[in-house]
């Protein structure tokens, strides 16, 4: 099941769009497929175009003084104090109103320390480009939400016409009035998602133009519902009485899910909004689920058309918590990293038990009988080689580090092709007393003694000839092969 994502906050940027995002994200390739462009511009601009420029052209059509006509309008002001020192002075006041109110909840005590980071960004995008950028995020699917008979490049042509038949879907233009750049990234590690920036900038009644997103959405919702507000009323008084009290427990029905079910019922709210900061924040949430329902067809819609099996679940895929595009991100690394590793763990164990069998099997066979019940396969391992107390340490930190599973393993596979050549062990072990045995009344020969003290190096050659020459008589031609004995004539060199 996939789920529609929306997320959308003040810290949209300049920098991420466009000609900037595609050299922020240069070495961020891995899911691209050959043919295919970082960023898909849907609003007939060009990649190179300045956000700047594209962002005064759509202000200036919400009733904003143009860059070139200010400093007239600028001097017609009679009260002098009330002049701009320049225009992004003036861009700014527009914007007072929405900044000091993100200020306010900033310094507030009772704000979430989440909150107060997120609204130090936007404030931060906001000195950055000198005005407040409204950004949104669209995903029609996450990562690992491709079906396994659906190839990589039909899945993300499959997104790419979702989020682009988006883009032009006259509800969800009706919805956004502001939005001025929007593109599809497919440049990123994460997955494939259309990202905007928009402005919201209204003359009030009178005439004056201030920055208010609130109450350009107030009235394209009034439009969606042909002006009636009581409709609006109660579908924003729904949303209240649903999220007041919302279970977001993984496998919970969506709030959303509920809403459209108790529109679509006639359903009455427990109480009538009208106004007032419940109203509004309610009002947004209302916004967010109209774009998400529009996403959801489109896709669901494309879907069917290239006979991709793309389901849209009505629960709770997650902890429902609404998170930062940065943070969702690493949110979601945080869980596929512990998925892989959870995947390696059971591979582990698995591999475990595989080589505790194959223990066993050598015990049998070294022992001719089967082991104890109370012994552990360490414990038979140390019965077979000493060697084998590094597999015991190793084994414990089996228990207590999955992240060191395979080193360990390692390990013990490479012990167990130690215990499978003991017998050589063995072989070697009598072939060096029985060396001692031939050599022992050598070892007393007078000469060799008088070497021994005084010309040592002399000994040690004659003594290595000597061994040479034994272990030549005790080993067979197979054995000399294996061991890849020297030439007899050259035993003397053994030894320097």
């Amino acid at each position: 099941m996939s789920s529609i994502t929306f997320e959308n906050s003040f810290q949209g940027s300049f920098r991420d769009m466009g000609q900037s995002h595609i050299s922020i994200h240069s070495g961020q390739h891995d899911n691209m497929l050959d043919g295919e462009s970082p960023v898909i511009e849907l609003r007939g601009n060009s990649v190179r175009d300045s956000s700047w420029d594209l962002m005064i052209a759509k202000a200036v059509s919400q009733g904003v003084v143009s860059p070139e006509d200010w400093p007239e309008y600028n001097r017609q002001i009679k009260d002098k104090k009330r002049r701009k020192k320049d225009y992004n002075d003036y861009l700014l006041t527009l914007c007072s109103k929405p900044i000091k109110r993100l200020k306010a909840t900033q310094t507030a005590k009772n704000t979430p320390k989440a909150q107060r980071t997120k609204i130090s960004q936007e404030l931060a995008s906001v000195d950055r480009d000198g005005v407040l950028n409204d950004g949104s995020l669209w995903y029609v699917a996450k990562l690992d939400d491709r079906p396994d008979n659906v190839s990589k490049k039909d899945w993300r042509d499959f997104e790419v016409e979702s989020l682009t038949r988006f883009d032009k879907n006259p509800t969800y233009r009706l919805l956004n009035p502001g939005t001025y750049r929007s593109e599809i990234h497919l440049d990123e590690s994460g997955e494939i998602h259309k990202q905007d920036l928009a402005v919201w900038f209204r003359s009030d009644s009178l005439g004056r133009v201030q920055y208010s997103k609130t109450s350009t959405i107030q009235e394209v919702l009034l439009k969606l519902y042909d002006g009636n507000k009581d409709e609006l009323d109660r579908r924003v008084s729904l949303v209240a009485d649903i999220t007041d009290n919302i279970d977001k427990t993984p496998g919970s029905e969506r709030a959303d899910t509920k809403l459209w079910r108790a529109v679509g019922n006639g359903k009455q709210p427990s109480r009538m909004l009208h106004a007032g900061k419940m109203y509004n924040s309610a009002m947004i949430t209302l916004w967010r689920y109209e774009n998400v329902r529009i996403l959801r067809d489109v896709a669901l819609q494309v879907a069917k058309e290239r006979g991709i099996d793309y389901h849209v679940s009505d629960r709770y895929e997650t902890d429902g918590v609404h998170r930062s595009r940065d943070v969702y991100m690493q949110y979601q690394q945080t869980k596929d990293s512990l998925h892989n590793q959870r995947l390696a763990t059971k591979r582990a164990q698995y591999a475990t038990g595989k080589l505790t069998d194959a223990i066993n099997d050598i015990y049998q066979d070294t022992f001719k009988r089967n082991p104890g019940a109370s012994e552990s396969p360490l414990e038979q391992s140390n019965k077979i080689i000493d060697h084998l107390k590094k597999v015991k340490a190793e084994s414990e930190r089996i228990q207590a580090e999955n992240e060191r599973q395979q080193q360990q393993l390692d390990q013990l596979k490479h012990q167990n092709e130690m215990m499978k050549q003991q017998s050589r062990w063995f072989e070697l072990r009598l072939l060096i007393v029985n060396i001692i045995e031939k050599l022992w009344n050598l070892m007393f020969d007078r000469d060799l003694r008088h070497d021994f003290t005084n010309d040592h190096q002399k000994w040690r050659d004659s003594m290595t000839n000597q061994v040479n020459k034994e272990m030549y008589n005790q080993l067979d031609k197979h054995q000399q092969k294996q061991l890849k004995a020297p030439n007899q004539s050259n035993g003397h060199n053994l030894e320097r």
